[in-house]
């Protein structure tokens, strides 16, 4: 078992020494999950903060089953999907589009590049990428980051979206499948 558990155990009868332990050990996995699915450093922070008050709050709810990790993956992934579709909502009701800003998108830069060309194409390429990540549906989004992003195995995936292992492996298979039309879609219309 989770040595965490005890943590979450002490957190639920009003540890707060606990609480800053737990939070400190995986705050930073937990932010970075929240700015890949959101694309939105303030946005990230703020949804961080509310699955560290849902911890703190609902401790005593809670049955050691898994890792605290993925628990906590659980409540970030569902708060941040649930933000994305009021956003969607939000966006259709206003008419406003996506936002064009690259500070706003989520994820890593590309890797080193041995020449300043080759570090161009890169960082448009990835740019590209990350469009195209954005235009995934959440579900597929969410495997993907998860699995890609965040290195979890199909397994901690299952567990932390509550979905079967092949959910997980047929969502992942779309995603990239998608990403790979949106980039083939993206390099037609720069050579046109």
């Amino acid at each position: 078992m989770d040595p965490d558990w005890a943590l979450v155990a002490r957190v639920a009868s009003g540890d707060e020494s606990a609480f800053s332990t737990l939070v400190e050990r995986h705050q930073t996995r937990v932010l970075s999950v929240c700015h890949r699915l959101l694309g939105d450093r303030e946005q990230a922070r703020d949804a961080c903060q509310e699955v560290f008050l849902k911890l703190f709050r609902h401790a005593d709810r809670f049955e050691p089953k898994a890792r605290v990790s993925t628990w906590l993956y659980r409540i970030a992934t569902n708060y941040c999907l649930n933000r994305l579709r009021r956003r969607k909502i939000v966006r259709w009701m206003s008419l406003e589009g996506a936002t064009t800003d690259d500070d706003a998108l989520p994820l890593d830069p590309p890797a080193e590049a041995a020449t300043p060309e080759e570090a161009a194409m890169l960082r448009q390429r990835w740019r590209a990428t990350r469009r195209a990540i954005d235009q995934l549906p959440a579900s597929q989004k969410s495997v993907l980051v998860l699995a890609r992003f965040e290195g979890l195995s199909y397994r901690e995936i299952a567990e932390v979206l509550e979905i079967t292992l092949g959910a997980v492996e047929s969502r992942l298979f779309r995603a990239m499948r998608r990403l790979e039309t949106l980039l083939a879609a993206e390099d037609r219309r720069k050579k046109s």
